[in-house]
């Protein structure tokens, strides 16, 4: 099962760090007069394998990948601004990968708070429901945890960072709340699909080594 965890860790570095990384292009959605990082549409897949490893290898090794990825984040961002002060023609590469400091601290800080929120919340409510009611406890920790994300970015870096008003931010937090607990939902089937699968196989391991 350590391979296991690796390729979910891995998976979950790799999101969470793109997603921080496409954040820095803003996508005008066609039908409302709004504009939202692209980051988002990718970023709430993380919260379903953070879910993942908590019920399968438990909170501690969950709260593990988070601190990991954490320490990814920093690295990437810190290589990226690196790569920005080298001399050369960077208009280009500044345009697509260029991060403003407080958006990389609001990501950070957002990102670390909400998951470790995730990670708990599942954890106590896996201990009051035991093995039943999957569905709770995975969209339960879920939605409280992304209200946490959505209200810390966009608090931190669109009304206090960037100095947008109430009237302007309210509307984009409203938005990526909904949309990442709609897709939270979307995902509960494919949510029990891998926790059987994970599961079933892991018998089948457990069997054959003790024959």
């Amino acid at each position: 099962m350590n391979i296991l965890y690796q390729i979910i860790t891995s998976s979950f570095c790799v999101i969470v760090v793109i997603s921080n990384i496409l954040s820095a292009k803003m996508v005008n959605l066609p039908w409302i007069d709004l504009a939202i990082p692209a980051g988002l549409i990718t970023y709430p897949l993380t919260f379903m394998l953070s879910d993942l490893v908590t019920e399968i290898f438990g909170a501690k090794k969950a709260r593990m990948m988070v601190y990991i990825t954490l320490g990814m984040n920093i690295l990437s961002f810190g290589m990226i601004q690196v790569a920005l002060w080298l001399p050369g023609e960077n208009i280009a590469f500044e345009t697509v990968l260029g991060l403003s400091g407080i958006r990389i601290f609001s990501s950070l800080i957002s990102y670390v708070i909400s998951q470790v929120v995730d990670v708990q919340l599942y954890a106590a409510i896996k201990r009051w429901t035991g093995p039943k009611w999957l569905w709770l406890r995975n969209n339960g920790s879920t939605c409280a945890s992304q209200l946490v994300d959505t209200v810390l970015i966009d608090i931190i870096f669109l009304w206090w960072g960037l100095g947008m008003s109430w009237g302007a931010v309210l509307p984009i937090m409203l938005f990526s709340y909904l949309y990442k607990a709609i897709f939270s939902f979307a995902c509960t089937p494919l949510f029990y699909m891998l926790v059987y699968m994970i599961r079933d196989q892991w018998n089948k391991l457990k069997v054959r080594y003790e024959v």
